[in-house]
């Protein structure tokens, strides 16, 4: 999982996770938690589509293009 692409993101649009979580309509610390663990396909789709990242670079390895 690429939670560097997310932070990047995050970081980029002047938002925080937490607001990107609920803007996808995801749990609270859904996101976060991906750092430990493999997202769900769905979940993985609704982060997509907000920020426009692919899938592919979602679960690609943190600090590889």
């Amino acid at each position: 999982m690429n939670f560097a692409k997310i932070e990047q993101w995050c970081k980029k649009n002047n938002t925080c996770i937490s607001a990107l979580e609920k803007k996808c309509e995801l749990g609270n610390a859904t996101i976060r938690g991906w750092e430990t663990s493999n997202p769900r396909l769905d979940n993985l789709q609704k982060v997509s589509k907000v920020t426009g990242i692919s899938i592919e670079d979602l679960i690609g390895e943190d600090g590889k293009e």
